[in-house]
């Protein structure tokens, strides 16, 4: 009964046709608030998408650390292990320091990352190649591939592939140096460059694990770590084995807890975009107050008969709070449907492009999801009782000074 007579004063006519165009006008601000909130929401999922997947590309399904310190010793009993470990497909031996390169009057400071050839089924980074090949090279004849960030520090981006850079690394005897002569120096050749991100870009070189142990003075069995491509339905089972068979002195990460700063912050970052659009929203609702108001003093009349007719204060507020809802809702339905339209469009037709050349995609990324929906509901049924509270509990007083 109470909904029939909040959906018969929304449909009903008005002796002012003017409150009739505000309350419509109270439904459409909410319409757009909620169209943007879910356009603007996908987007974040879009790009969040985006990135992750940059950093799954890059970044091992597993990857085995030192839980004190950089480097570690794996005896040749346990790396067999590991790679026979049931649900691991790749493994590599990895040794990542930081090194100085040096070509002619250009310099700069980047990790190297020391890797053997199974290397290619752990790392998309061939996916990622802008030229060259992902050749590393021999112990004795070491190649490099080098990031455009880097490329560009070093003046090699003009360059032909082939070029020879120098590398120099502290050396580990903890011996202090004052001159760059001091420092281990060896040399290189560069095969490939990539593009992945600014971050991979401009900070990371591969080369063979076997010449980066030999540039940092470390011992046929030492490493910064071990990194596996795993069956992803056994992570769990897979993480347990590995923290079984090396002990507590290692340190077992997945892709997740390898990045788990960046996902946070991601996260964090769309739910502070969702509060300051709702707050935005809840401004907006002040004209579902007004609107409700007017329609609270029009209906007056109707208020005095149906307490004449017994009903009590709690149903007077029961139906104004559900003319609330049904206007914010109709305003939800509305919105919606306009958003889940532009996110298909966009989805299919990539029609609304992102400005430069040096990205990815060429294109906004969107992705729809559920738990937004569902988000943005919560957020619109809570605007609904907050708009709706005042007028109805003013309708319902209405009763109160007549009995």
């Amino acid at each position: 009964m109470h909904f029939l007579f909040a959906w018969r004063y929304f449909r009903g006519k008005y002796a002012f046709q003017a409150i009739q165009i505000i309350a419509w006008v109270s439904v459409f601000a909410i319409a757009i608030g909620t169209a943007a909130l879910i356009t603007i929401l996908s987007v974040s999922n879009g790009f969040s998408d985006v990135v992750k997947s940059l950093y799954a590309d890059f970044y091992a399904d597993v990857r085995v650390t030192a839980a004190k310190g950089k480097f570690f010793t794996l005896n040749d009993t346990q790396y067999h292990a590991l790679k026979n470990m049931e649900g691991v497909h790749a493994i590599s031996k990895v040794v990542e320091n930081k090194a100085l390169f040096v070509k002619g009057d250009y310099q700069t400071v980047a990790t190297l990352k020391g890797v053997d050839t199974s290397y290619g089924s752990i790392n998309q980074i061939k996916h990622y190649l802008k030229r060259g090949q992902t050749n590393i090279g021999y112990k004795d004849q070491p190649s490099l591939i080098i990031g455009i960030g880097v490329e560009r520090k070093l003046g090699l981006f003009q360059s032909m592939l082939g070029d020879t850079v120098q590398l120099f690394a502290v050396n580990r005897s903890g011996k202090s140096f004052t001159q760059i002569d001091q420092l281990n120096n060896l040399s290189a050749k560069q095969s490939g460059a990539f593009s992945v991100q600014q971050e991979f870009d401009e900070s990371y070189v591969f080369t063979n694990y076997l010449f980066a142990q030999y540039l940092f003075d470390l011992q046929d069995n030492q490493y910064s770590a071990i990194e596996l491509s795993i069956d992803q339905n056994k992570e769990a089972v897979v993480i347990k084995q590995i923290q079984d068979l090396l002990g507590p002195q290692f340190l077992i990460q997945n892709k997740y807890q390898q990045n788990a700063d960046l996902y946070k912050i991601m996260q964090l970052e769309k739910w502070i975009i969702f509060a300051i659009l709702a707050l935005i929203m809840i401004v907006a609702s002040f004209n579902l107050v007004g609107a409700l108001t007017m329609l609270v003093l029009e209906k007056q009349k109707d208020i005095h008969v149906l307490g004449a007719m017994g009903a009590k204060p709690e149903d007077i507020q029961k139906i104004f709070l559900l003319l609330s809802a049904i206007m914010a809702m109709i305003g939800a339905i509305l919105g919606g449907a306009i958003a889940s339209a532009f996110v298909f469009l966009q989805q299919q037709f990539h029609f609304i492009k992102l400005g430069g050349s040096s990205f990815v995609i060429d294109y906004y990324p969107i992705k729809p999801m559920v738990e937004d929906y569902l988000a943005v509901i919560a957020l619109i049924v809570l605007i609904a009782l907050l708009a709706g509270w005042l007028p109805a509990r003013k309708a319902a007083k209405q009763i109160h000074g007549r009995l």
